[in-house]
């Protein structure tokens, strides 16, 4: 390990956030660099390296300072004359050391010794810092300053802590979070043999299936480490063998023509069953029903449901609160109470609703539809040993219908992971555009599910990652249980302070750091990952549809 002295601590060293070192020349370090400082816990422990980050520089010369004002402007040195009063200093945020006896990552307790050498650190030293276990762990890319050459760093997250105990990923239009995903899913669905469902929004993952085939990234080249050009073939050959054996990836859309075009036909179309959701359900996506129509649809649902025949038709339900009233005011097993509440009005009005929202989302089953939607064919049980990827793509569908597909769905998900008797594959769920499934301060269909499965999802083997560009526009009991943060470039100053307040996981320094950040970088901190780290996310396998197009190419040039 080189032994070049970067600088020494001066000053206060108590505070592990905010320590200072006088750098030995300008070109010693660069902001965003890792260092190490030998450092001795307890007196009968051996001495270990502590690792820090350098957060901050500053450079001062007692020549050109601001006083000066107007005069620094025409002050010159004479040729080969040393420049003398300058200070460079750096601030050191620590990460911490490996505990000799525990192995685990400490941030010290005893200050740092003034005077201390800053040393650089290297290849050999960042790997032994941030061990993982490939077999458990998933390459989401390498540390920013180390991503390239023979020092580069690879840097894992751990799986069963990534999926279970949740995910946010935010950052600006732009930043890479959609392609951080993309890396992520297809890594778990094709090297780790996992079950993940995406609700796709603008249909952008639903490109990796465009035309009813896999389509693979093109432009892949030389581009990512070693590890990425041995790791995308064998991505792709396994997304072809998943797919030829009934399983990889799998689009599922409301029943609109447009998908058959966009997919070829090989799109399967949503028809969920209406009678399989509880009350609660059916209460958020028909909010506003008086307590009269609640009992009318109550008696409808329980009178639809002694048909024993399944799958039951959803216009059956229809009729029953239309032209079939009388037939409901007949059945007898209804109390008088109940039977005096059946009026017709109450029942039109209920039948207009659920009208209205069986319409809008498209997606429900009826006779017309061969088969239903079986939840277990979106995410498997535990005996079928095939990764898969269910894409629900609901573009061009209004909010409201996004999010009851995606609330019924996700109720689904969770119900059948918590089943006794039945239970599913552990699955990992995906909300992008997640301020609009679960806002901040405003009322959604899908908010109630997604705080349930955040609350209870781990205990069932249900995690989910929120994706969004505005932080502060989502619920903060959702975001509070991700216990993993992978934040990319981030400028308004409201979803700073949002992540401040609502994770104890990032530091200022770490906020500090966001707008500045490349396309493509990301913070990441959190349980699935030894300590916060700066990371260049590596490429993917499959084609992702998040690009803004070329207007230039599209536009091309008039001729008359």
């Amino acid at each position: 390990m080189k032994k070049t002295v970067l600088g020494r601590l001066v000053g206060n060293t108590g505070d592990a956030n905010n320590l200072t070192m006088v750098l030995a020349s300008s070109f010693a370090a660069r902001r965003g660099e890792f260092v190490r400082i030998a450092h001795q816990e307890r007196e009968e422990e051996p001495s270990a390296d502590v690792l820090g980050r350098i957060v901050s520089l500053t450079r001062i010369n007692s020549l050109y300072n601001a006083g000066l004002g107007s005069a620094a402007a025409s002050l010159d040195l004479m040729p080969g004359a040393q420049v003398t009063g300058e200070t460079i200093a750096a601030k050191i945020e620590l990460i911490g050391y490996r505990d000799p006896i525990t192995d685990e990552v400490r941030i010290p307790r005893r200050p740092l010794d003034p005077g201390s050498r800053v040393l650089p650190v290297d290849y050999q030293f960042l790997s032994s810092f941030y061990r993982f276990d490939e077999q458990t762990s998933i390459h989401i890319g390498n540390l920013v300053g180390y991503e390239r050459g023979e020092d580069t760093v690879p840097v894992f997250l751990e799986v069963n802590k990534l999926v279970t105990e949740h995910v946010a990923i935010l950052a600006m239009t732009g930043s890479g979070k959609s392609y951080t995903v993309g890396r992520i899913i297809e890594r778990l669905v094709a090297l780790h043999n996992g079950t993940v469902v995406v609700f796709d929004p603008h249909g952008e993952y639903g490109r990796a299936l465009q035309g009813g085939k896999l389509q693979f990234n093109p432009n892949l080249g030389e581009v990512g480490d070693h590890r990425d050009q041995l790791a995308i073939p064998v991505i792709q050959d396994t997304l072809q063998r998943l797919q030829a054996a009934g399983a990889g990836i799998a689009v599922y859309t409301p029943q609109n023509p447009s998908f058959r075009l966009k997919y070829a036909g090989k799109n399967n179309e949503l028809a969920l069953q209406f009678d399989h959701f509880e009350m609660d359900d059916i209460a958020e996506i028909l909010p506003g029903l008086t307590e009269p129509q609640q009992r009318v649809l109550d008696v409808a649902m329980r009178y639809w449901r002694t048909d024993k025949a399944e799958p039951r038709d959803i216009n059956r339900l229809r009729n029953l609160l239309g032209e079939g009233i009388d037939e409901l005011k007949q059945w007898d097993q209804l109390s008088k109470a109940e039977s005096d509440a059946l009026n017709n009005r109450s029942a039109a009005i209920t039948s207009m609703k659920l009208s209205r929202v069986l319409n809008e989302a498209q997606s429900f089953y009826s006779a017309a539809l061969a088969t239903p939607t079986n939840i277990y064919d979106l995410i498997g049980r535990p005996a079928d040993r095939r990764g898969r990827l269910a894409i629900i793509d609901l573009q061009g569908l209004s909010d409201t219908a996004k999010q009851i597909i995606t609330a019924l769905i996700s109720s689904e998900i969770l119900g059948a992971a918590s089943s006794k008797t039945d239970p599913s594959r552990p699955t990992f769920v995906v909300f992008e555009e997640g301020h609009n499934f679960a806002p901040a301060g405003e009322s959604a269909v899908s908010l109630r599910i997604i705080k349930k499965i955040a609350a209870e999802g781990r205990k069932f083997g249900v995690g989910f990652a929120i994706v969004s560009q505005r932080p502060s526009k989502l619920d903060p009991d959702v975001t509070s249980q991700c216990n993993t943060l992978i934040t990319m470039r981030l400028k308004n100053p409201d979803d700073q302070r949002f992540i401040a307040k609502t994770s104890d996981m990032i530091s200022s320094a770490d906020l500090d750091e966001l707008p500045s950040l490349s396309t493509g970088e990301a913070l990441i901190v959190g349980r699935s990952i030894t300590a916060p780290l700066l990371v260049k996310i590596g490429p993917k396998a499959l084609l992702h549809g998040g690009e803004s197009p070329e207007v230039l190419k599209v536009w091309g040039r008039f001729s008359a």
